[in-house]
Protein backbone atom coordinates (compact mmCIF):
# COMPACT_ATOMS: atom_id res chain seq x y z
CA UNK A 1 0.00 0.00 0.00
CA UNK A 2 1.25 3.52 -0.92
CA UNK A 3 1.84 5.36 2.32
CA UNK A 4 3.58 8.51 1.73
CA UNK A 5 4.50 10.43 -1.32
CA UNK A 6 7.20 13.51 -1.59
CA UNK A 7 7.58 15.52 -4.77
CA UNK A 8 10.08 18.73 -5.40
CA UNK A 9 9.94 20.71 -8.42
CA UNK A 10 7.20 18.93 -10.35
CA UNK A 11 4.93 21.68 -11.59
CA UNK A 12 2.93 23.19 -8.75
CA UNK A 13 4.23 20.03 -6.21
CA UNK A 14 6.57 21.70 -4.81
CA UNK A 15 8.27 20.30 -1.21
CA UNK A 16 4.93 18.41 -1.04
CA UNK A 17 4.60 15.86 1.05
CA UNK A 18 0.85 14.03 1.10
CA UNK A 19 0.15 10.63 3.78
CA UNK A 20 -2.01 8.37 2.26
CA UNK A 21 -5.15 6.04 3.82
CA UNK A 22 -6.46 2.74 2.14
CA UNK A 23 -9.36 4.39 1.01
CA UNK A 24 -8.55 7.94 0.21
CA UNK A 25 -10.60 10.42 -1.17
CA UNK A 26 -8.53 14.04 -2.61
CA UNK A 27 -10.74 17.24 -2.81
CA UNK A 28 -10.09 20.39 -4.17
CA UNK A 29 -11.15 22.90 -6.59
CA UNK A 30 -9.96 22.78 -10.20
CA UNK A 31 -5.96 23.36 -10.75
CA UNK A 32 -4.50 22.49 -6.99
CA UNK A 33 -2.68 19.35 -8.23
CA UNK A 34 -5.09 16.70 -7.16
CA UNK A 35 -4.50 15.25 -10.83
CA UNK A 36 -1.14 16.34 -10.95
CA UNK A 37 -0.42 13.59 -8.24
CA UNK A 38 -1.87 10.83 -10.09
CA UNK A 39 0.34 11.75 -12.98
CA UNK A 40 3.40 11.94 -10.92
CA UNK A 41 2.71 8.01 -9.42
CA UNK A 42 1.86 7.10 -13.64
CA UNK A 43 5.13 8.65 -14.53
CA UNK A 44 7.21 7.28 -11.76
CA UNK A 45 5.59 3.74 -12.64
CA UNK A 46 6.25 3.92 -16.73
CA UNK A 47 9.92 5.40 -16.22
CA UNK A 48 11.01 3.19 -13.45
CA UNK A 49 9.38 0.17 -14.29
CA UNK A 50 7.69 0.08 -17.85
CA UNK A 51 11.16 1.82 -19.45
CA UNK A 52 9.26 4.59 -20.64
CA UNK A 53 11.17 7.38 -21.83
CA UNK A 54 11.48 10.79 -19.63
CA UNK A 55 11.45 12.88 -21.90
CA UNK A 56 8.42 15.58 -22.29
CA UNK A 57 7.11 14.40 -18.87
CA UNK A 58 10.39 15.39 -16.56
CA UNK A 59 12.39 18.36 -16.74
CA UNK A 60 11.81 21.28 -18.76
CA UNK A 61 8.23 22.77 -18.44
CA UNK A 62 7.37 20.22 -15.68
CA UNK A 63 9.51 21.97 -13.36
CA UNK A 64 7.86 24.91 -11.09
CA UNK A 65 7.72 27.93 -13.05
CA UNK A 66 8.34 30.29 -10.21
CA UNK A 67 11.68 29.05 -8.72
CA UNK A 68 15.09 28.13 -10.12
CA UNK A 69 15.82 24.44 -9.20
CA UNK A 70 17.48 22.14 -11.47
CA UNK A 71 16.83 18.95 -10.36
CA UNK A 72 13.58 17.29 -9.57
CA UNK A 73 13.11 14.91 -6.63
CA UNK A 74 10.23 12.18 -6.37
CA UNK A 75 10.05 9.50 -2.83
CA UNK A 76 7.39 6.57 -2.45
CA UNK A 77 6.96 5.26 0.80
CA UNK A 78 5.04 1.42 0.63
CA UNK A 79 4.50 -0.74 3.03
CA UNK A 80 3.80 -5.06 1.88
CA UNK A 81 5.60 -8.22 2.03
CA UNK A 82 6.33 -8.34 5.60
CA UNK A 83 8.44 -4.24 5.77
CA UNK A 84 8.26 -1.06 4.15
CA UNK A 85 10.04 0.11 0.97
CA UNK A 86 11.31 3.49 0.27
CA UNK A 87 11.62 4.64 -3.73
CA UNK A 88 13.85 7.36 -4.34
CA UNK A 89 14.58 9.16 -8.16
CA UNK A 90 16.64 12.70 -8.35
CA UNK A 91 16.24 13.99 -12.05
CA UNK A 92 18.33 16.69 -13.41
CA UNK A 93 19.01 17.44 -17.03
CA UNK A 94 22.30 17.32 -19.46
CA UNK A 95 22.83 18.41 -23.09
CA UNK A 96 21.90 20.94 -25.57
CA UNK A 97 18.84 20.19 -25.99
CA UNK A 98 18.46 19.67 -22.17
CA UNK A 99 17.65 15.73 -21.01
CA UNK A 100 16.32 14.26 -18.31
CA UNK A 101 19.39 12.30 -16.44
CA UNK A 102 19.33 10.13 -13.73
CA UNK A 103 20.89 11.89 -10.56
CA UNK A 104 20.15 8.95 -8.39
CA UNK A 105 17.81 5.86 -8.10
CA UNK A 106 17.34 3.43 -5.65
CA UNK A 107 15.03 1.29 -3.66
CA UNK A 108 15.47 0.71 -0.07
CA UNK A 109 13.49 -2.28 1.82
CA UNK A 110 12.98 -1.82 5.69
CA UNK A 111 15.94 0.73 5.91
CA UNK A 112 18.16 -1.53 3.98
CA UNK A 113 19.56 -1.12 0.25
CA UNK A 114 18.12 -3.30 -2.50
CA UNK A 115 18.59 -1.26 -5.80
CA UNK A 116 20.66 1.49 -6.62
CA UNK A 117 21.99 3.60 -9.47
CA UNK A 118 23.92 6.71 -8.94
CA UNK A 119 26.20 9.25 -11.24
CA UNK A 120 25.83 6.54 -14.07
CA UNK A 121 27.01 2.95 -12.02
CA UNK A 122 24.37 0.69 -10.76
CA UNK A 123 24.35 -1.27 -7.86
CA UNK A 124 22.49 -4.48 -6.99
CA UNK A 125 21.98 -6.41 -4.02
CA UNK A 126 20.74 -9.42 -2.68
CA UNK A 127 17.65 -10.48 -0.40
CA UNK A 128 20.06 -10.61 2.43
CA UNK A 129 21.30 -6.90 1.55
CA UNK A 130 24.65 -7.87 0.21
CA UNK A 131 25.86 -5.60 -2.67
CA UNK A 132 26.52 -8.37 -5.51
CA UNK A 133 26.83 -6.43 -8.75
CA UNK A 134 28.20 -3.17 -10.08
CA UNK A 135 28.24 -1.96 -13.78
CA UNK A 136 27.84 1.38 -15.75
CA UNK A 137 24.33 2.25 -17.26
CA UNK A 138 23.18 4.73 -19.36
CA UNK A 139 21.86 7.92 -17.28
CA UNK A 140 19.09 8.92 -19.14
CA UNK A 141 16.96 6.14 -19.10
CA UNK A 142 15.98 3.41 -15.81
CA UNK A 143 18.32 1.26 -14.42
CA UNK A 144 15.43 -0.38 -12.18
CA UNK A 145 13.26 -1.20 -15.30
CA UNK A 146 15.77 -3.61 -17.13
CA UNK A 147 16.30 -5.41 -13.78
CA UNK A 148 14.88 -8.99 -14.15
CA UNK A 149 13.38 -11.15 -11.78
CA UNK A 150 16.31 -13.64 -9.83
CA UNK A 151 16.13 -16.25 -7.09
CA UNK A 152 17.94 -13.35 -4.97
CA UNK A 153 16.36 -10.52 -5.49
CA UNK A 154 12.38 -11.22 -4.30
CA UNK A 155 12.25 -8.53 -2.11
CA UNK A 156 12.89 -5.88 -5.40
CA UNK A 157 10.80 -8.18 -7.76
CA UNK A 158 8.09 -7.68 -5.32
CA UNK A 159 7.95 -3.51 -5.12
CA UNK A 160 8.36 -3.57 -9.04
CA UNK A 161 5.54 -6.22 -9.29
CA UNK A 162 3.16 -3.70 -6.68
CA UNK A 163 4.46 -0.42 -9.29
CA UNK A 164 4.26 -1.87 -12.77
CA UNK A 165 0.76 -2.79 -11.23
CA UNK A 166 -0.58 0.92 -9.82
CA UNK A 167 -3.13 2.20 -11.91
CA UNK A 168 -4.50 5.69 -12.67
CA UNK A 169 -7.72 5.70 -14.57
CA UNK A 170 -9.88 9.08 -15.65
CA UNK A 171 -12.52 6.78 -17.45
CA UNK A 172 -13.68 8.54 -20.78
CA UNK A 173 -16.77 6.77 -22.57
CA UNK A 174 -15.99 8.72 -25.75
CA UNK A 175 -12.01 7.66 -25.65
CA UNK A 176 -13.06 3.67 -25.46
CA UNK A 177 -12.75 1.79 -28.34
CA UNK A 178 -14.69 -1.08 -29.15
CA UNK A 179 -12.12 -2.73 -31.51
CA UNK A 180 -9.29 -4.81 -30.31
CA UNK A 181 -6.55 -4.98 -32.31
CA UNK A 182 -4.48 -6.97 -29.54
CA UNK A 183 -4.35 -8.20 -25.29
CA UNK A 184 -3.38 -5.56 -23.23
CA UNK A 185 -2.83 -6.94 -19.71
CA UNK A 186 -3.74 -3.23 -18.18
CA UNK A 187 -6.16 -0.57 -18.89
CA UNK A 188 -4.40 2.91 -19.79
CA UNK A 189 -5.62 6.13 -18.20
CA UNK A 190 -8.92 7.17 -20.49
CA UNK A 191 -9.95 3.01 -20.95
CA UNK A 192 -9.02 4.07 -24.47
CA UNK A 193 -7.79 0.47 -24.90
CA UNK A 194 -10.71 -1.10 -23.41
CA UNK A 195 -11.48 -3.52 -25.96
CA UNK A 196 -8.01 -4.65 -26.00
CA UNK A 197 -7.80 -4.81 -22.18
CA UNK A 198 -11.16 -6.97 -22.13
CA UNK A 199 -9.61 -9.09 -24.33
CA UNK A 200 -6.78 -9.99 -22.03
CA UNK A 201 -9.29 -10.80 -19.27
CA UNK A 202 -11.21 -13.07 -21.21
CA UNK A 203 -8.15 -15.24 -21.98
CA UNK A 204 -6.97 -14.73 -18.31
CA UNK A 205 -10.50 -14.42 -15.62
CA UNK A 206 -13.86 -15.88 -15.36
CA UNK A 207 -16.23 -12.60 -16.63
CA UNK A 208 -19.45 -14.00 -15.18
CA UNK A 209 -19.80 -12.07 -12.42
CA UNK A 210 -19.09 -9.06 -14.40
CA UNK A 211 -21.34 -9.31 -16.90
CA UNK A 212 -24.10 -10.41 -14.01
CA UNK A 213 -23.20 -6.81 -12.78
CA UNK A 214 -24.21 -5.15 -15.80
CA UNK A 215 -27.23 -6.95 -16.17
CA UNK A 216 -27.96 -4.83 -12.74
CA UNK A 217 -26.84 -1.33 -13.66
CA UNK A 218 -27.87 -1.41 -17.58
CA UNK A 219 -30.99 -1.71 -18.30
CA UNK A 220 -32.20 -4.61 -20.54
CA UNK A 221 -28.07 -5.47 -20.67
CA UNK A 222 -28.14 -9.47 -21.74
CA UNK A 223 -25.22 -9.81 -23.00
CA UNK A 224 -21.40 -9.02 -24.09
CA UNK A 225 -19.02 -11.00 -26.87
CA UNK A 226 -16.22 -10.24 -28.77
CA UNK A 227 -16.92 -11.56 -32.77
CA UNK A 228 -14.28 -11.46 -35.41
CA UNK A 229 -13.67 -8.28 -37.53
CA UNK A 230 -10.74 -9.26 -39.46
CA UNK A 231 -7.49 -10.83 -39.47
CA UNK A 232 -6.50 -10.60 -35.28
CA UNK A 233 -9.18 -8.09 -35.07
CA UNK A 234 -12.69 -8.54 -32.52
CA UNK A 235 -15.05 -6.08 -31.64
CA UNK A 236 -17.15 -5.72 -29.06
CA UNK A 237 -20.98 -7.13 -29.04
CA UNK A 238 -23.75 -5.88 -26.63
CA UNK A 239 -27.71 -7.70 -26.65
CA UNK A 240 -29.59 -5.31 -25.33
CA UNK A 241 -33.44 -6.32 -24.37
CA UNK A 242 -35.99 -3.07 -26.10
CA UNK A 243 -39.56 -3.56 -25.72
CA UNK A 244 -42.09 -6.36 -24.87
CA UNK A 245 -44.11 -7.96 -27.83
CA UNK A 246 -47.25 -9.30 -28.28
CA UNK A 247 -46.19 -12.90 -27.05
CA UNK A 248 -44.56 -11.37 -23.99
CA UNK A 249 -41.00 -11.96 -25.45
CA UNK A 250 -38.48 -8.72 -25.69
CA UNK A 251 -36.77 -8.51 -28.73
CA UNK A 252 -33.05 -7.99 -28.37
CA UNK A 253 -30.96 -5.69 -30.48
CA UNK A 254 -26.95 -6.18 -30.87
CA UNK A 255 -24.97 -3.36 -30.67
CA UNK A 256 -21.20 -1.77 -30.69
CA UNK A 257 -19.51 -0.05 -28.15
CA UNK A 258 -19.96 3.05 -29.56
CA UNK A 259 -23.35 3.04 -30.30
CA UNK A 260 -24.34 2.96 -26.68
CA UNK A 261 -24.76 5.64 -24.97
CA UNK A 262 -21.31 7.73 -22.87
CA UNK A 263 -23.67 6.62 -19.53
CA UNK A 264 -23.90 2.87 -20.62
CA UNK A 265 -20.35 3.05 -21.97
CA UNK A 266 -18.41 4.18 -19.04
CA UNK A 267 -20.98 1.52 -16.75
CA UNK A 268 -19.41 -1.18 -18.93
CA UNK A 269 -15.90 0.65 -18.00
CA UNK A 270 -16.53 1.67 -14.26
CA UNK A 271 -17.48 -2.21 -13.26
CA UNK A 272 -14.79 -3.86 -15.54
CA UNK A 273 -12.21 -1.57 -13.31
CA UNK A 274 -14.40 -2.75 -10.00
CA UNK A 275 -14.27 -6.31 -11.59
CA UNK A 276 -10.82 -6.71 -12.78
CA UNK A 277 -8.85 -4.21 -11.41
CA UNK A 278 -8.95 -3.83 -7.68
CA UNK A 279 -7.01 -6.32 -6.61
CA UNK A 280 -5.01 -7.59 -3.35
CA UNK A 281 -2.23 -5.44 -2.05
CA UNK A 282 -2.75 -3.01 -5.27
CA UNK A 283 -3.06 0.37 -5.62
CA UNK A 284 -5.77 2.02 -8.10
CA UNK A 285 -6.13 5.82 -8.36
CA UNK A 286 -9.54 7.43 -9.65
CA UNK A 287 -9.44 10.51 -11.24
CA UNK A 288 -13.42 11.96 -11.21
CA UNK A 289 -14.81 8.50 -11.99
CA UNK A 290 -18.40 10.19 -11.41
CA UNK A 291 -18.51 12.32 -14.85
CA UNK A 292 -21.32 11.31 -17.60
CA UNK A 293 -23.17 8.98 -14.87
CA UNK A 294 -26.36 9.38 -13.03
CA UNK A 295 -25.79 10.06 -8.98
CA UNK A 296 -27.86 6.55 -8.08
CA UNK A 297 -25.32 4.80 -10.79
CA UNK A 298 -22.52 6.26 -8.86
CA UNK A 299 -23.47 5.71 -5.55
CA UNK A 300 -23.93 1.64 -6.25
CA UNK A 301 -20.72 1.52 -7.82
CA UNK A 302 -18.88 3.28 -4.98
CA UNK A 303 -20.35 1.19 -2.21
CA UNK A 304 -19.08 -2.17 -4.34
CA UNK A 305 -15.56 -0.69 -5.29
CA UNK A 306 -14.97 -0.37 -1.51
CA UNK A 307 -16.06 -3.24 -0.59
CA UNK A 308 -14.81 -5.26 -3.00
CA UNK A 309 -11.45 -3.50 -1.82
CA UNK A 310 -11.88 -4.20 1.74
CA UNK A 311 -12.65 -8.27 0.39
CA UNK A 312 -9.78 -8.04 -1.96
CA UNK A 313 -7.29 -7.25 1.06
CA UNK A 314 -7.27 -4.71 3.66
CA UNK A 315 -4.33 -3.03 1.94
CA UNK A 316 -5.93 -2.94 -0.85
CA UNK A 317 -6.15 0.96 -1.95
CA UNK A 318 -8.34 3.06 -4.05
CA UNK A 319 -7.39 6.90 -4.24
CA UNK A 320 -10.19 8.82 -6.08
CA UNK A 321 -10.05 12.52 -6.75
CA UNK A 322 -13.68 13.89 -7.04
CA UNK A 323 -15.88 16.51 -5.89
CA UNK A 324 -19.59 14.18 -6.41
CA UNK A 325 -21.46 15.06 -3.46
CA UNK A 326 -22.17 11.43 -2.56
CA UNK A 327 -18.46 11.06 -2.57
CA UNK A 328 -18.43 13.86 -0.41
CA UNK A 329 -21.26 12.57 2.06
CA UNK A 330 -19.77 9.34 2.02
CA UNK A 331 -15.72 9.58 2.67
CA UNK A 332 -14.79 13.32 3.45
CA UNK A 333 -15.04 13.25 7.24
CA UNK A 334 -13.57 9.61 7.65
CA UNK A 335 -11.04 9.86 4.91
CA UNK A 336 -10.39 13.12 3.27
CA UNK A 337 -8.01 15.00 2.62
CA UNK A 338 -8.25 18.34 0.92
CA UNK A 339 -5.58 19.58 -1.78
CA UNK A 340 -5.18 23.51 -1.96
CA UNK A 341 -3.35 26.52 -3.37
CA UNK A 342 -2.47 29.55 -1.44
CA UNK A 343 -1.82 32.25 -4.02
CA UNK A 344 -2.14 29.72 -7.12
CA UNK A 345 1.80 28.61 -5.94
CA UNK A 346 2.80 25.74 -4.11
CA UNK A 347 -0.08 22.29 -3.55
CA UNK A 348 -0.37 21.81 0.33
CA UNK A 349 -2.46 18.87 1.76
CA UNK A 350 -4.08 18.70 4.79
CA UNK A 351 -7.30 16.20 6.38
CA UNK A 352 -10.69 17.28 5.34
CA UNK A 353 -12.95 18.48 8.26
CA UNK A 354 -14.96 21.01 9.82
CA UNK A 355 -12.78 23.94 11.71
CA UNK A 356 -15.93 25.90 12.63
CA UNK A 357 -18.40 22.74 13.65
CA UNK A 358 -21.30 23.56 11.64
CA UNK A 359 -22.86 20.90 11.49
CA UNK A 360 -23.08 20.93 7.92
CA UNK A 361 -22.73 17.50 5.72
CA UNK A 362 -19.60 17.44 3.98
CA UNK A 363 -21.27 18.58 0.40
CA UNK A 364 -23.30 21.16 1.66
CA UNK A 365 -19.51 22.68 3.26
CA UNK A 366 -18.42 22.64 -0.32
CA UNK A 367 -20.72 24.08 -2.05
CA UNK A 368 -21.01 27.08 0.65
CA UNK A 369 -17.35 26.91 0.59
CA UNK A 370 -17.01 26.91 3.72
CA UNK A 371 -14.31 24.08 3.60
CA UNK A 372 -11.30 26.19 3.98
CA UNK A 373 -12.21 27.99 7.09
Amino acid sequence: MLNRVYVNNYKSLTNFECNLAPKQLIIGANGVGKTTLFEVLALLRDFCIRGDSPEGRLVGTTRTRWQDVPEQAFELDVSGNNGSYKLRLLIDSWGTPEKPRVVREEVIFSGQPIFRFEKGEVHLFNDQHEEKVKYPFDWHRSALATIAERRDNRKLWWFKNWLGGLLYVSPDPRAMKGVASQESPYPDQYLSNFADWYRHLRQEADDHAYLQSLSEVIDGFTSMRLQEAGERRREIKIRIASHTMKNGTKSEGEYLLGELSDGQRLLVGLYALLHFAIKAGGTICFDEPDNFIALREIQAWLSKALDRAEEADPESQILIASHHPELLNRMAYTAGIIFERPENLHTRCRRFDDSSETGLTAAELVARGWEHE
